[in-house]
């Protein structure tokens, strides 16, 4: 097997055959290569961004009920859920509401500071726009959990930094592009693929890292944990 888990590798390669490598490796460790990321929204009636990722494939779609993602992951029979959204509270914190007397507790966990502290530019869990974000992904996280499956917290733009992509906002299609040279074959259910299926991708890539065993755990356990790829 290449080692293409060395930066300059990485690098070099433009990412060519990373995908490959991710899924033999993920064979070696008895593991299946399917992860289903979420581009989570924070309400139904904006639909998420999914991404069924399976061996080589993407399939791409875009869903608004909590009900039809949940069908979606039980008819994919996945294990591995990665989520596009805070899936903890901060330390302290009973709710989101800024009424409430948890509120001195702050609205940033330990893992969005250690981001910060990198460069990595993130939205603290419990800013007022990420409130009801926070809520419906901790809400479909119980659910998949009780259902048997593990999920995981991914943070694509915090991904593809690390991946060295343009973010959406920066170069969308090139991000595109950079994803596919990995040998992912995507399937879309539209034409152009949208910011948000390709960030679901990319929390579905999270997850083959994962699996792998080539990632970096961030946080805690209070507070929950965001999964980064790891490439050293």
């Amino acid at each position: 097997m290449a080692d293409f888990c060395k930066e300059e590798n990485f690098r070099g390669s433009r990412h060519e055959g990373i995908i490959e490598n991710l899924v033999n490796r993920i064979h070696t460790r008895n593991q299946q290569p399917l992860c289903i990321g979420i581009d989570l929204t924070g309400s139904e009636k904006k639909p998420s961004g999914i991404c069924v990722l399976r061996d080589r494939d993407a399939y791409l779609s875009l869903i608004a009920s909590d009900e039809s993602i949940i069908e979606l992951v039980q008819q994919n029979g996945g294990a591995l859920v990665s989520i596009d959204s805070s899936l903890g509270l901060p330390a302290g914190r009973c709710c989101v509401l800024d009424t409430c007397d948890c509120r001195k507790y702050g609205i940033m966990r330990e893992c969005e500071r250690i981001l910060r502290k990198r460069g990595i530019r993130v939205y603290p869990t419990l800013i007022k726009s990420m409130q009801n974000l926070t809520l419906r992904g901790m809400r479909l996280a119980g659910v998949f959990r009780d259902a048997g499956y593990t999920v995981i917290e991914s943070y694509p733009g915090g991904a593809q930094d690390i991946l060295q992509f343009p973010r959406k906002k920066i170069n969308l299609r090139q991000l595109e592009t950079d994803l596919i040279a990995m040998g992912i074959i995507p399937h879309s259910d539209r034409e152009p693929v949208t910011h948000d299926q390709l960030d679901a991708l990319t929390s579905a890539l999270v997850g083959y890292f994962y699996l792998a065993g080539m990632y970096e755990s961030i946080g805690n356990e209070a507070e929950g944990y965001l999964i980064l790829p790891e490439l050293k």
